[in-house]
């Protein structure tokens, strides 16, 4: 009998696996005992071509050329700094004591993907098995090896969705950006995306409705009770009442004056609330976003480290909120694993032998890949302390939602009055809790603290007296900037990427060589750029609805009702259609506009996609971004035309700190001249 080849995805995954079946014997590139071989992968060892790649002559970009069409067949290669591990696995691959192949990248749509390529463009006739492991621990990597999976038709057909994405991703991104570039700009490259664009032509829509936006007075009335609770003014649909008027809202302030109020209506329930739903990637994304200002790439960064390198954490690269059956009999133990330092005290409240398979929790149904996030059954304890405050952030936040879900529910009481003074309505909603429940590891939200007014027992027809009525001014207020918290909310809502993609989307937007945007006091801001590049645009090629559309004929490719053939010709026919109509549209949208003078030539120096400069060389030029902020048009207009700017707030240093400076122009370039306390 020959041996099996194990492929991992990464060499430090390699590691664990050769640790586990017993591969000692090290040689270059991969590890070997009497039955097992494992190598591994670097991430991506296989991409896609460029079009020069395929014929030199496409190197100039020309509109007789498009579109551009080209068989995956024939445009798979050897990325050039992995060409040596990809030959290590190819000989590997072909080596005659070699019998079959165990896929053990990543268990995921683009992982399956990533080792396909490798197995496809190495020549690969023998068998593949699948590993599909949920952790890297030795026990959870045993028992992936102990069941295998086989290459049946629901991994064919998964295999066929993941290269349906890439291919479609390939064939609109070289085309559009040609297309857009040749049409719409003059010597700017437009990239386009097909999910970064709906993405920051969110952005730049939300942007331009707050700029657009005007404010407008209202207001309304809070009444104070002397029994030390308050209420608001509503109308009769039970909603708070907004006068447009000041003279309206006083008038109905004078003319109820002095008089007490009737309860007309007392409701007051007891309810209860269970622990939240565990944590997919986005919902951790979001909440360290929130709580920590983590940007989506550094969640995930930190997330995949707990997971490698200190095997602490179950994939994070999950889109799943629950759990599978099959770890219902294990999860006293990840629940001991947990048992040290803060952790401990909280984990003797439960009752390990008492511990039910909740539904709300426990749903094989609902568990796709990989399950929810939660910590591994392994030596948690020595490797907390090894971790940063970061990766300490994000595993706590894994930890405290995993062993909510075994504390007792949230139990309060809710009170909602109603009552009149002569003709005019006020509600008053008050909580009081009765058991904190899981709330004692999750705390209380901002709104529940808001919420948490205790209003007495009381009946209809008791009055109460109003101790002070107060006259509210408020003004309507533009729909917020989009936090690292609301741009994943928005992108789950759009089906724009995918739990494994969505960080590198927004890392994308982000890029300072052609920034669309920025992340400034952790709200996102398109730049001009961005909005130029949004103008240029077609609306059905950054509207969300393309997104959209394309993930669901995704899924129905991996589900087998729809094949990869189909969807790919739809979009290349949707390309053809596209390059016919906008030939005939307006050319130059995005040109780089002037500036003012170059100090040294004296020639026009105009916005560039990188930087701003007048083309010459030695003359003036400055990056789009200095330290981590934005440079405007406008800005470099200023130096040019004033020889220094006013000053700029935002800055960041090389050590992290924050200043604010001018620049001045010292010859051909930019300086900082720092701003005085």
């Amino acid at each position: 009998m020959g041996k099996v080849l194990v492929v991992a995805e990464k060499p430090s995954a390699g590691a664990d696996m050769a640790k586990v079946l017993g591969c000692h014997n090290r040689n270059n590139g991969y590890m070997e005992s009497e039955k097992y071989i494992v190598t591994w992968a670097v991430g991506h060892l296989i991409g896609l071509k460029m079009p020069e790649e395929h014929h030199p002559e496409l190197k100039k970009w020309k509109m007789e050329d498009l579109p551009l069409v080209f068989d995956i067949k024939d445009s798979l290669k050897v990325l050039p700094d992995t060409k040596a591990q990809f030959e290590v696995i190819k000989k590997l691959i072909h080596r005659r004591d070699v019998d079959y192949i165990i896929n053990a990248g990543d268990a995921g749509r683009e992982g399956y993907l990533i080792q396909s390529w490798i197995y496809r463009y190495a020549g690969n006739t023998k068998p593949v098995k699948i590993l599909w492991a949920s952790s890297l621990t030795d026990e959870a990597l045993r028992k992936a090896f102990g069941s295998l999976k086989e290459e049946d038709s629901a991994f064919r057909n998964l295999l066929q969705e993941a290269e349906a994405r890439a291919e479609a991703d390939y064939l609109m991104g070289m085309n559009y950006s040609r297309i857009l570039t040749l049409l719409k700009s003059r010597d700017i490259t437009l990239s386009y995306g097909r999910c970064q664009t709906p993405l920051l032509n969110l952005i730049v829509q939300r942007d331009l409705e707050i700029e657009n936006f005007q404010p407008m007075p209202f207001y309304q009335l809070q009444i104070k009770y002397s029994q030390e609770f308050n209420g608001i003014c509503i109308g009769e649909d039970g909603k708070a009442k907004n006068f447009e008027n000041r003279e309206d809202a006083e008038a109905v302030i004078n003319s109820i004056l002095g008089a007490s109020a009737e309860v007309l209506q007392y409701e007051r329930k007891e309810k209860k609330q269970k622990a939240p739903y565990l944590y997919s990637l986005a919902e951790l994304q979001k909440d360290m976003g929130r709580r920590y200002q983590y940007t989506p790439d550094k969640t995930l960064e930190t997330a995949q480290r707990l997971y490698e390198t200190y095997k602490m954490i179950s994939y994070p690269r999950t889109d799943s909120r629950y759990l599978s059956m099959d770890l219902y009999n294990e999860i006293g133990e990840h629940i001991k694993s947990c048992r040290f330092g803060k952790f401990k005290e909280k984990i003797e409240k439960i009752d390990l032998n008492g511990i039910k398979a909740d539904k709300s929790y426990f749903n094989d149904a609902k568990v796709t890949d990989h399950h929810a996030l939660i910590p591994t059954i392994n030596e948690n304890e020595e490797a907390y302390q090894k971790l940063t405050e970061e990766e300490r952030n994000v595993f706590d936040a894994v930890t405290w939602r995993f062993l909510a879900i075994f504390y007792p529910e949230y139990e309060y009481a809710a009170a909602t009055l109603i009552t009149k003074i002569k003709d005019i309505l006020f509600l008053s909603r008050g909580v009081s809790i009765k058991n904190p429940g899981y709330k004692e590891l999750l705390g209380w939200d901002k709104k529940e603290l808001e919420d948490s007014e205790k209003i007495p027992c009381l009946n209809p027809g008791d009055r109460l007296e109003a101790g002070q009525i107060n006259l509210l001014s408020r003004k309507t207020t533009p729909p917020p900037k989009y936090t690292i918290e609301s741009l994943i909310t928005a992108m789950q809502a759009h089906s724009i990427g995918t739990p494994a993609t969505m960080a590198e989307i927004i890392k994308k937007l982000l890029n300072p060589g052609r920034q669309f945007a920025v992340l400034e006091g952790g709200s996102y801001h398109s730049t001009s750029f961005g909005r130029k590049y949004i103008a240029a645009v077609p609306e059905h090629l950054k509207s969300s609805e393309l997104t959209k559309n394309i993930e669901e004929k995704l899924a129905q490719i991996g589900s087998g009702i729809y094949t990869k053939e189909e969807f790919l010709q739809e979009i290349i026919q949707q390309i053809k259609n596209d390059t016919a109509s906008l030939k005939t549209e307006y050319g130059t949208v995005i040109e780089r506009t002037q500036l003012g003078a170059c100090p040294i030539c004296g020639n026009p120096v105009r916005e560039g996609r990188f930087n701003y400069s007048c083309g010459t060389e030695g003359c003036f030029r400055t990056g789009k971004n200095i330290c981590g902020k934005e440079i405007s048009a406008k800005t470099v207009q200023d130096l040019l035309t004033k020889g220094k700017t006013g000053i700029i707030k935002g800055f960041t240093a090389k050590s992290g700190k924050k200043f604010n400076a001018r620049l001045v122009l010292n010859g051909n370039k930019a300086e900082f001249e720092f701003a005085s306390k």
